[in-house]
């Protein structure tokens, strides 16, 4: 007969397996525009999470959240919770990575320029080069992009070029599509403009293979207006049209 303690260690490991297929499958889903059945999922793996592992499983919860928030239009019900994560998981600076762009987002530029600041100081170097650093420095890359800062585009952008064929994804917190997206904002952000067309076309084609439709569709957005911007409207518009009708298929926030 087996004991007691036997039994709880099955059941432990099982939960742990349960929770981290159910985070996975919810990163999935939100990777690839499912955002109804990633809320779902998100949700369910919160109920589990709280359950076997809380101290890992909340973080994860938090995270997903703040894609699908940022898919819907819905950033700034977030700040709270990232805000909370920035204080309570000092060692994991890609939740103030998350912070960064959050507040440029809601456009508090100067509150985004100073966090912004404080972590591409030194070459990034508080963010350590870990399984996390690639997720956080697209974060980075994007804020830098939506506060036109040249200056911190000129430092992350040699960070990020050798990885630019790769997926910027932490798992299971989330994933955000091709390196060469951020790529493609930094040197428009510097005024690189053969550069970032470059950039911008390799993250088309990625995030397409991929089946990444919510990135495929920000991609375009983001060209879209950097060729508008160069007076190419023709082109630009048949892009905005594109991402258009994706983000009104997915339940995107329409911009």
């Amino acid at each position: 007969m087996r004991s007691t303690s036997a039994r709880s260690d099955d059941d432990g490991a099982r939960c742990d397996l349960l929770l981290a297929l159910g985070e996975a499958q919810a990163m999935l889903a939100l990777a690839a525009g499912r955002l109804a059945e990633g809320a779902e999922l998100v949700a369910q793996a919160r109920a589990l999470g709280e359950r076997a592992q809380p101290e890992m499983a909340i973080p994860v919860h938090r995270m997903q959240l703040y894609t699908l928030a940022d898919f819907e239009g819905r950033l700034g019900e977030l700040e709270p919770e990232i805000r909370s994560l920035v204080a309570q998981c000092p060692a994991r600076p890609v939740f103030r990575c998350a912070l960064a762009q959050l507040l440029a987002r809601l456009g508090r530029l100067p509150d985004a320029r100073q966090a912004l600041d404080e972590l591409v100081a030194g070459e990034c170097s508080a963010l350590p080069f870990d399984a996390e650093w690639l997720y956080g420095a697209s974060l980075l890359a994007e804020t830098s992009a939506l506060l036109g800062d040249a200056e911190a585009a000129a430092v992350l952008y040699p960070l990020l070029a050798p990885w630019a064929a790769y997926n910027a994804a932490d798992h299971p917190e989330g994933s955000r599509g091709s390196v060469s997206r951020y790529l493609g904002q930094l040197a428009a952000t510097m005024e690189q403009w053969d550069t970032a067309q470059r950039h911008f076309e390799d993250a088309l084609a990625l995030n397409a293979s991929m089946g990444a439709r919510p990135w495929l569709a920000l991609t375009q957005h983001d060209y879209a207006r950097m060729l508008a911007g160069l007076g190419r409207e023709e082109q630009a518009q048949a892009l905005r049209s594109m991402a258009l009708t994706t983000r009104r298929e997915l339940g995107m926030q329409i911009v």
